[in-house]
């Protein structure tokens, strides 16, 4: 069975906790001096104890999981970058090359036909074309000369 005890407070107890000084701490500023070499990672695991055993737990669990995952994931999107760019490399970059050749040798083909264009233009009697003050016999001589295969 428990007894209780009154105790009298004394008038000098009370007006020395009602003052107005500024200490109304029962600490001292001596004793916080001592938790500063504490780190913050000392101070998290610290914690620990606050949080309940299952809800640890459980934040472990989906933590772990969550790494797990993530993982996974980075794996996964690794390789697909992986293939995709051996596969441009090696599909995709000939191709490109050889439609840039294509193209090159098509607008030299058209340099070449304005070219000839404008020499025809310039030399008429050249391409078998009659020029003017020839005699058409000697104009057929020589377009069969023309057709004559070389060696003969």
């Amino acid at each position: 069975m428990v007894k209780l005890e009154e105790v009298a407070i004394d008038q000098t107890e009370v007006q020395e906790y009602l003052s107005d000084d500024d200490n109304y701490s029962d600490y001292s500023d001596d004793d916080f001096d001592e938790d500063e070499d504490e780190s913050l990672l000392d101070r998290i695991i610290a914690l620990k104890e606050i949080v309940p055993l299952k809800h640890r737990n459980r934040i472990s669990s989906g933590v772990s999981s969550l790494t797990s995952w993530g993982k996974t994931g980075a794996t996964f999107v690794g390789k697909s970058a992986w293939v995709l760019t051996t596969s441009m490399l090696l599909l995709v970059l000939p191709l490109a090359l050889e439609i840039e050749k294509e193209q090159a040798l098509v607008a030299y083909e058209k340099e070449a036909m304005q070219q000839q264009g404008a020499q025809q233009m310039l030399n008429p009697g050249m391409y078998g074309q009659p020029q003017p003050g020839q005699p058409a016999q000697q104009q057929q001589q020589q377009q069969q000369g023309q057709l004559k295969a070389p060696g003969f």
